[in-house]
């Protein structure tokens, strides 16, 4: 059973029952104690720093939240081991981050009932009845939600451009695809960094059709986002004309030597370092990227830009979007024995998400971790940094509800990503089988998604010809893909 269970991830175990029995006048419409009885939590946190926060920010958070925290800080390395522990001991927590919730497993476990269904209950919570709509769909099994999600960005795509070698050309920022692709041309046949040497070009890429250039540029080409669902019938990206497009684009870009011919072997590392060194002047990715790219720049005086919006043959602004999530916290009714526990803890969920402990959990401490700034603004200075991360950082692993309350002032770059990551909200393109299930993707998925990708590279190099990317196609198609588009077929017409 063990093996069945290994992508659930332990966050937070909520001992509740005793306390929850002795809290006087709880209210049980909402799950509020009075505000004399402290209730006890006790957690199992997953830990991706060195070590554990200090005590200090713990406290706090005991003190707005009206509880006692008992967390077990588990190193990332080993959370999968500690898994196996407590399942082979037949000891789930009440809170349990579940991070694949598309693993077989976990859907069978969601579909027999071993997890409460909390989608009638959010509305009774101000912070949880706000959260995103499209993400709630997204991590829903069967139409039915199940957890609270832990709230990532739906879209932090775009592109990262030299503003100097821009200004050095007389160029205009881009605008469209073909702005771009002149942008590249001129970046490498016209010394944008007047050195009088041919030493630079336009688009620097890695071995990446997901967060690399490629599916970037699909969507301002009009891709879909994995799938294209219309009237129930689904066709997944790589069978759309806007695909080849996009192959057609990059090839073209590459041909002309206008971005690193040898991307489909470019690490990322290799990738930003073409960038950062001032070989490369066009970068697609995440837009925070920027940051490392200017802080890591051979040349200080290194000017960027970032851009969020591109124009597609249609004239239309599009980018794909993610599902939004890191998988989900949900409750198994083996631990979570009474709506009364279940609504404790979504109170808790919910007042975290206010603004006070959201703060503290995400920014820190005001004066000690940041510097709040007028309005909604902060700063943290570099002597705050290191106390941020060993204090405050790992908390991030308790947070659902991203608020994002203050804006980061103090890098005009750090504030153009939070800014254009938000505008990306409005011209996102998602993914309509993100909350679909099918069984034969999850177990043939990646290998048949690999021989999508081995074909996509060939073409984009010149190894294949288009009619020889169509085979590949149908290949996949009697590998195991038309099931798939079945199974999404199936799963679509079961939420309608």
């Amino acid at each position: 059973m063990g093996n069945k269970w290994r992508v659930l991830l332990i966050v937070l175990v909520f001992a509740l029952g005793g306390v929850l029995a002795g809290c006087k006048g709880a209210d049980q419409s909402s799950g509020k104690a009075d505000s004399d009885s402290k209730v006890k939590l006790s957690m199992m946190a997953i830990l991706y720093h060195q070590q554990p926060p200090k005590d200090r920010a713990i406290k706090e958070i005991e003190k707005l939240t009206n509880t006692e925290l008992d967390i077990t800080w588990v190193p990332d390395a080993v959370k999968e081991d500690r898994l196996n522990a407590a399942l082979a001991a037949g000891n789930l927590p009440q809170i349990v981050t579940i991070q694949d919730i598309k693993n077989s497993s976990v859907m069978n476990a969601f579909r027999s009932g071993m997890f409460w269904e909390i989608g009638d209950y959010i509305k009774d919570y101000p912070n949880l009845n706000k959260m995103n709509k499209l993400i709630n769909k997204n991590v829903t099994i069967d139409g039915k939600l199940y957890g609270i999600y832990r709230e990532r960005p739906l879209s932090r795509q775009g592109i990262v451009i030299r503003k100097d070698w821009l200004d050095n050309l007389n160029l205009k920022t881009p605008e469209t695809l073909d702005d771009l692709y002149e942008v590249a041309k001129a970046f490498t046949e016209n010394d944008p960094d007047k050195d009088g040497k041919d030493d630079t070009f336009g688009l620097t890429d890695r071995n990446d059709l997901i967060y690399g250039a490629f599916k970037t540029l699909g969507s301002y080409e009009g891709m879909p986002t994995d799938w294209k669902e219309s009237n129930g019938t689904f066709t997944p990206d790589f069978m759309t004309k806007e695909y080849k497009d996009t192959m057609d684009y990059m090839k073209k870009l590459r041909d002309n030597g206008y971005m690193n011919k040898d991307f489909p072997v470019t690490s990322k590392t290799q990738q930003q370092e073409l960038f950062s060194q001032g070989k490369a002047g066009i970068y697609i990715g995440n837009m925070v990227d920027a940051v490392n790219l200017r802080d890591n720049a051979s040349d200080k005086s290194m000017e960027l830009e970032i851009i969020n919006r591109i124009k597609g043959p249609d004239g239309k602004e599009r980018v794909w979007a993610s599902g939004g999530h890191n998988g989900v916290f949900a409750f198994p009714k083996t631990s979570v024995k009474s709506e009364a526990e279940l609504k404790r803890i979504l109170a808790f969920f919910d007042r975290i998400a206010e603004e006070d402990v959201y703060s503290l959990m995400t920014y820190g401490i005001d004066g000690v971790h940041y510097n709040k700034g007028k309005g909604k603004t902060f700063t943290r200075k570099e002597s705050q940094v290191k106390d941020w991360q060993t204090d405050i950082q790992p908390l991030s692993a308790l947070i659902a509800i991203d608020k994002a309350y203050l804006k980061n002032t103090g890098d005009p770059l750090r504030t153009a990503y939070e800014e254009l990551t938000e505008d990306n909200e409005n011209i996102i393109v998602s993914n309509p089988a993100e909350s679909l299930y099918s069984a034969a993707e999850s177990e043939r998925g990646d290998e048949l998604k690999k021989m999508i990708d081995d074909a996509t590279y060939k073409y984009m190099i010149g190894e294949i010809t288009e009619s020889q990317f169509d085979k590949e196609v149908e290949k996949w198609e009697t590998s195991g893909g038309k099931q798939i588009i079945q199974e999404y077929e199936e799963a679509f017409k079961k939420t309608k």
